[in-house]
């Protein structure tokens, strides 16, 4: 039964405690006690009641004990404040705190030997409690006088000396924001503290410390950054190594190129993502772009488009594939072939192929490969006012989007998704793959977008919070150097290389 009497003075002969220990504790128990702060003493009316109230619990601090076994000692229930002095059965049973009480001290309110309670049980909303049949929350304790002219001791500020007013409910005030988190909450995207962005969740890809690739002669750079504005028209272009290979301590394998012809009439460019399972493939990549590109530059200079611009399929439809792809599958053979000859004599055999034979293409993959994506823009609109452009998915899916009034119109097939103006081959190069290039024309102010599968993958069908964030982003020529950030942005499982080149045609131009 609970005892409401008001305690009696204490005897002056009787040995005194520090205020935070009842003075008429049982024999059974023994004291280990740390000096209380300046601050314990409210200056209440009470003084004598405070002395039985339990103390609120210091971190660090170890109160009462049984012997032989040491507990953590909480703030009980609010009837145990004036009951009779008896060792708690166990107080950590029937008393749950709201989630943002632990202080972080010791093992929390449920640690000691009483600690296996689910940490789950920590974490619930103080919303989600019940109000008991008495009007009062469990999760918020509110100060109301006792029935029988006794006041509850106030709370105690723990780090100032004066006494601190009487609290109405528990402070359940959202977190303060990290720094640089963008100031629209509705937004799923923000800074991190060390200025990289975050889309979504960012797992644990903040913990990852970039690796030296120390296994590869001559490895491309971490990232690589490009763009310029030329005619009407701007462009930008990264690429920046995936999580995944910073991690691991491997070389970026996507690569791009960006060429413009002599007149600069034309940008041309190609990018490609090398193919995982060829240990070189970030060397094939860089090729493939490279000769793609160096083909279409050539035939631009050597049958330069007409200025009408209907006449644009029938020219696009004149462009010599086939020796743009024999010159790609050229060069990445010939880069796999000594590699090829070392893998033999390590093994003892002879060299598979001989000096003078070339090197088949399906023996070439096991070493290297990759996907290619190419693209040609004109730099000045046609007398309509559109710019002419031309896209061919000659190998892999790569995906390219036109942007328009914030809807992102995909140009080239999207995973698990059957939407597409023209579909994509999956084979990488070398191969002999047919290529068939789309033209088509940009409106100004239409961003074109082309990307590797490292961003296409978390984009998808542009529908959700990464194509929210890149078009915010991206609606303008952003810095440079912001346009690689916004490319690097942390998204848990997402850890590929990525690859983007934008172009922004017509009078538009960046207010940053």
């Amino acid at each position: 039964m609970v005892n409401r009497r008001k305690p009696q003075e204490p005897e002056p002969t009787r040995v005194e405690f520090p205020p935070h220990v009842p003075a008429n504790r049982p024999e059974s128990w023994e004291e280990t006690w740390e000096e209380p702060p300046e601050s314990g003493s409210s200056g209440g009316a009470f003084p004598e009641l405070e002395a039985l109230a339990p103390p609120r619990r210091q971190q660090g601090q170890v109160y009462f004990s049984r012997r032989h076994e040491v507990d953590r000692y909480d703030e009980p229930d609010d009837d145990a404040r004036y009951a009779d002095p008896a060792p708690p059965q166990d107080p950590y049973e029937s008393f749950d705190m709201p989630p943002h009480h632990h202080d972080g001290g010791g093992q929390g309110y449920d640690g000691g030997r009483h600690s296996e309670r689910d940490p789950q049980d920590r974490e619930r909303d103080p919303q989600d409690h019940e109000p008991d049949p008495q009007g009062h929350d469990e999760g918020r304790r509110r100060h109301e006088p006792d029935p029988q002219g006794y006041e509850e001791p106030r709370r105690h500020e723990e780090d100032a000396g004066e006494v601190a007013a009487p609290e109405e409910e528990w402070d359940t005030a959202p977190a303060p924001r990290r720094p640089g988190e963008d100031e629209d909450r509705t937004r799923p995207w923000e800074r991190y503290p060390n200025d990289r962005w975050v889309v979504g969740d960012a797992g644990n890809q903040p913990a990852v410390r970039p690796r030296v690739p120390h296994k590869f002669r001559n490895p491309p750079p971490d990232t690589v950054i490009d763009g310029a504005e030329i005619g009407s028209i701007s462009y930008r272009a990264a690429s920046v190594r995936g999580i995944s290979h910073q991690e691991r301590g491997e070389p970026r394998q996507d690569a791009y190129a960006v060429h413009f012809t002599r007149d600069q009439d034309w940008l041309v460019g190609c990018i490609s993502d090398g193919v995982s399972q060829g240990t070189r493939s970030h060397e094939a990549a860089a090729a493939i772009c490279e000769r793609i590109s160096r083909a279409l530059v050539d035939h631009l200079i050597a049958s330069p488009p007409s200025a009408d611009s209907g006449r644009w399929p029938e020219e696009i439809g004149s462009i010599r594939w086939k020796d743009a792809v024999r010159s790609a599958n050229a060069a990445v053979c010939e880069l796999a072939r000594p590699y090829l000859r070392k893998s033999a004599q390590k093994r003892g055999g002879p060299p598979p192929v001989d000096p003078g034979d070339p090197v088949p293409f399906a023996q070439a993959r096991l070493i290297m490969s990759g996907t290619a994506l190419a693209f040609v823009v004109a730099t000045e609109p046609s007398p309509n006012g559109t710019f002419r452009a031309m896209l061919a998915n000659v190998a892999g899916d790569s995906a390219a989007f036109v942007v328009q009034d914030g809807s992102w119109l995909p140009l080239t097939m999207i995973k698990n998704e059957g939407e597409a103006i023209f579909s994509s081959s999956v084979k990488a190069l070398p191969a002999d793959t047919p290529v068939h290039a789309k033209p088509f024309y940009l409106e100004p102010g239409q961003p074109l977008i082309m990307m590797t599968d490292g961003l296409g993958d978390p984009l998808g069908a542009a529908r959700g919070a990464v194509s929210r964030f890149l078009g915010t982003q991206w609606h303008t020529p952003p810095d440079l150097l912001a346009f690689a950030q916004h490319l690097a942005f942390y998204r848990k499982t997402f850890t590929d290389d990525r690859t983007a080149v934008v172009v922004w045609p017509g009078p538009v131009r960046s207010g940053r």
